[in-house]
């Protein structure tokens, strides 16, 4: 991680600037293209760009005096304090595009010129990652109260990570191809039942398609300019002025924005709903490559329920039939059903209901002596909690969600309640199960990326730790229980052929993941940059350990299509 170029460290003697004020008077096409530029630099080179050539190249020959000076300074404070500084932080970016977005063509601000236009946009950037900063450090001091030194470095990380990680760090790639596998189970769902083949009708009315599978053949070409990526910089897409121009510009105009009013874009929801920028007639400009991947997606459960909504409304309470018969009900079996090939034992909640067994795990599998219980969690934490970073608020919601929701137990709670039913001979339902050898992995399936923020997993896992010390009371054996894994519904499709294959098991994966979550540093062993690397990697997501195990493993090799390859033939789509 690098250290954010602020105002403080850079230009110490401007004191405190607004960044409001300091862009008033940029036009808002300088704006709009200033920020989704570095955006497209930052996602290109997956880092940072390099800051001498950042500032080199955004100003000009008129304020090049400005440029080196700045440059001087950023250099002499990475030198003096032996930290590499970034200048672009794309949430920084964001709120640039945010302002610029607010402004409308009869603006009648006095237009900054050029020249200053250049200075105050950056020391902008300074005033946002100033800001940033100041709301990821501002509850460390309470932090450091609430937690045992062993957990202190992960509710920092977790601190100034939740509320943006899931559009700070990720595989592009990677992302696109889990979404479009989601995308068909969804609409293979959806063909399943009356109900869904309702909101596909309204769906396809909607776009002006005869069928679903022709929305995934128009949305590939709008992704495709990123993934395809050979400059540094942002994308634009350019429609040709043939037949077609006006089916195309009715269709990307559904992703443009228009009257964009940032006091409801909490989280970034309106940038998200709406990731395209019309620059002209023909030319729309891209404001997030993940933002148009979650088009693929994501941003489906929020159109499905608009169109639902319409007269007559089909589902009274949509998220809760979409996370029961959706999300759980097809997405989540049909993985563990696909990736897992002849188990001991496999089992799902509705099987166990209907066997008289109360409050069963949403998946019981076993592989020989290895039981894994399987909790399934759609769920989100509110923009309102995240855009916060109040620490406390998040952390108990947190808990909410994933222990305990007033007196009920869930997730870790609902875990913990099955392996005592197991332990004491409550539950019986797996007669080749011998208790006495039996190794217990708990393991929450979450689906969205938000909960893969560095330092979660390792505080759900002391939470869990708690938890076992009462079975432990009751004279319940909990030696044999692992650590908490917290697997992303992304990842385990990413992982789903190497599963399938046989060529990794996830018992292997997780030993592997807990193995790195749990290590101490020896100071008999270790160096300090040794240690600091170890106490860093213990905060790591499954996500991010898993892929690197693969990695090393197999290479490149590991990486399987075979899944998305499945579905696009079920879909008939060639």
């Amino acid at each position: 991680m690098k250290q954010m170029a602020e105002l403080k460290t850079i230009y110490p003697e401007f004191g405190n600037l607004d960044y409001k004020t300091l862009l008033k008077g940029v036009e808002r096409e300088t704006l709009i293209k200033f920020a989704t530029l570095l955006i497209g630099k930052n996602i290109f080179y997956n880092e940072p760009p390099d800051n001498r050539v950042l500032i080199e190249e955004w100003f000009s020959e008129g304020n090049k005096v400005f440029g080196d000076d700045m440059a001087a300074r950023v250099g002499s404070y990475e030198k003096e304090n032996g930290k590499a500084l970034s200048i672009v932080y794309n949430i920084s970016c964001l709120k640039v595009l945010q302002f610029g977005l607010e402004l409308n063509e009869t603006n009648e601000e006095p237009k900054k010129s050029k020249l200053q236009s250049e200075i105050d946009l950056m020391l902008a950037l300074l005033v946002l990652n100033q800001n940033e900063d100041y709301n990821q450090t501002k509850y460390t001091a309470k932090i450091n109260g609430m937690f045992d030194e062993h957990l202190r470095l992960s509710a920092i990380l977790l601190n100034f990570g939740f509320p943006t990680q899931d559009i700070t760090h990720f595989d592009l790639k990677t992302y696109t191809i889990n979404q479009v596998v989601k995308f068909l189970m969804l609409f293979l769902f959806l063909e399943t039942n009356d109900t869904g083949k309702l909101l596909i009708d309204r769906f396809c009315k909607y776009y002006g398609f005869d069928t679903w599978q022709q929305y995934i053949l128009a949305v590939f070409p709008i992704l495709l300019p990123w993934v395809e990526q050979q400059v540094a910089g942002s994308v634009d897409i350019v429609l040709e002025k043939n037949n077609d121009l006006e089916k195309n510009l009715v269709f990307l105009n559904k992703f443009a924005q228009n009257d964009y009013v940032r006091i409801e874009d909490k989280d970034y929801i309106k940038l998200r709903e709406k990731p395209l920028i019309q620059l002209d007639e023909t030319t729309f400009r891209t404001i997030h490559p993940l933002f148009i991947a979650d088009k693929v997606y994501k941003g489906q459960f929020f159109l499905l329920k608009q169109l639902n909504d319409e007269d007559p409304k089909l589902i009274g309470n949509f998220r809760q039939w979409f996370t029961s018969n959706f999300s759980e009900g097809y997405c989540f079996k049909e993985l563990v059903r696909y990736s897992f090939l002849n188990p001991n034992a496999l089992f799902f909640d509705d099987e166990l209901n209907a066997g008289g067994i109360v409050g069963p795990p949403d998946a019981y599998l076993r592989y020989n002596k290895n039981v894994f219980l399987l909790e399934n969690k759609d769920i989100f934490i509110a923009a309102k909690i995240k855009e916060s970073y109040d620490f406390e608020a998040l952390f108990n919601e947190i808990k909410k969600k994933l222990l305990l929701e007033g007196t009920r137990p869930v997730g870790i709670g609902q875990i913990v309640t099955n392996i005592r039913k197991l332990l004491d001979g409550t539950n019986t339902f797996d007669q080749g199960l011998d208790i006495a050898e039996a190794n217990f992995y708990p393991v929450i399936v979450l689906h969205d990326p938000m909960f893969d923020a560095p330092g979660l997993n390792k505080i759900l896992n002391d939470l869990l730790q708690r938890e076992l010390i009462e079975l432990k009371k009751d004279a319940l054996d909990t030696q044999r229980v692992r650590s908490l894994t917290l697997i992303n519904i992304d990842t385990l499709i990413q992982l789903a052929p190497s599963l399938a294959a046989g060529m990794v098991t996830l018992d292997e994966l997780i030993d592997h993941f807990s193995s790195v979550m749990t290590a101490a540093p020896d100071p008999g062993l270790h160096t300090a940059q040794q240690a600091e690397k170890m106490l860093t990697d213990a905060t790591l997501p499954f996500s991010l350990i898993s892929y690197n195990y693969m990695q090393s493993k197999f290479g490149g090799e590991w990486h399987s299509e075979a899944l998305m390859g499945k579905l696009l033939a079920e879909a008939k789509i060639g």
